[in-house]
């Protein structure tokens, strides 16, 4: 059985109308609170070494790869940095390129 739904019409001045909006908003303000970003959506950026240990290879390979356009390097206060978010995602291409016959 569906329960019969009523609609009732008050009429406010404008007056009353904005303090009743106001007081709304406020009050689901006061109970809002911001999302906290957690330290894995933030860019995290590793140093050569870092890098080439999480993907398990030499530097020299690595700086090989930066040539080729495998992996993006980033310069950061004159250092050469890498964001953990492309190598994770290169590491999917990079898995296919060390089976690939040139």
């Amino acid at each position: 059985m569906a329960t019969p739904k009523t609609i009732q019409l008050v009429s406010y001045t404008p007056e009353q109308f904005e303090t009743l909006l106001k007081e709304s908003v406020t009050a689901v303000l006061q109970r809002w609170t911001p999302p906290i970003k957690s330290q894995s959506n933030l860019p995290e950026y590793l140093t050569r070494q870092q890098t080439a240990n999480l993907l398990q290879i030499s530097l020299v390979t690595l700086n090989d790869w930066c040539k080729r356009g495998v992996l993006q390097s980033k310069r950061i206060q004159g250092r050469v940095r890498f964001e953990r978010a492309e190598v994770e995602s290169a590491l999917k291409d990079i898995k296919n390129l060390r089976y690939k016959r040139k």
